[in-house]
């Protein structure tokens, strides 16, 4: 992007701390900055539906995430994935960071857990594809499982508040994720169980028709 929104973003959350009474207002102006800057990228992108491959997406975010030693030496992987699996009109690099944020958030539930095992898989059905990207975390509890696609809504806690080695958000990941699945009836489903791992489901039609 050629600019950003941080200097705007600051503003807003200093006057938050001078007077209270603005946090809804300054709430939705952020959310505003943050839409816009989505639309901006898409527009940016010339952002065309081609065929993807959903498998040869994910085996590639593998090969990425083993560049990683934490990764690749600590985390146990299990990547099963459907050869019949048919390509999707999508955005490749829209799917690409719905996957990544994914990924990236089962590792960072996994930060303290002793068996670190991802599990990713694809399936399908008759009228459907879904993408099952599954952590041994801490799990999420259950009244707070219908929260956590709002914007700024998150259970890491912010850059600077955290414990050594733990991983902090802003809450907009997931947010982001249910926004670029939007235009090709995309969904995220959730099952989660405390003390035990989540289960973050990617459901995309076969039929998409973008709108």
């Amino acid at each position: 992007l050629s600019s950003t929104p941080e200097p705007e973003i600051a503003e807003l959350l200093n006057s938050i701390a001078q007077d209270s009474a603005l946090v809804e207002k300054a709430h939705g102006q952020i959310m505003q900055i943050v839409n816009n800057l989505m639309l901006k990228s898409r527009m940016d992108q010339s952002a065309d539906a081609k065929p993807v491959n959903l498998n040869s997406l994910l085996k590639q975010e593998f090969d990425f995430l083993n560049a990683d030693p934490q990764f690749k030496h600590k985390t146990e992987k299990e990547l099963q994935l459907d050869e019949r699996l048919p390509e999707l009109p999508l955005v490749y690099s829209d799917i690409a960071q719905v996957v990544e944020n994914l990924i990236n958030n089962a590792l960072d539930a996994m930060w303290q857990s002793e068996n670190r095992r991802l599990g990713v898989r694809t399936r399908q059905d008759s009228s459907h594809v879904y993408i099952d990207i599954s952590d041994t975390g801490s799990g999420i509890p259950p009244d707070k499982l219908e929260a956590i696609f709002d914007p700024f809504f998150t259970t890491k806690p912010p850059k600077g508040e955290e414990n050594e080695g733990e991983p902090t958000g802003t809450g907009l990941g997931l947010h982001t994720c249910l926004e670029l699945l939007k235009p090709f009836r995309g969904e995220i489903r959730v099952e989660s169980e405390v003390g035990k791992g989540s289960t973050f489901t990617v459901v995309l039609p076969k039929q998409v028709h973008k709108g």
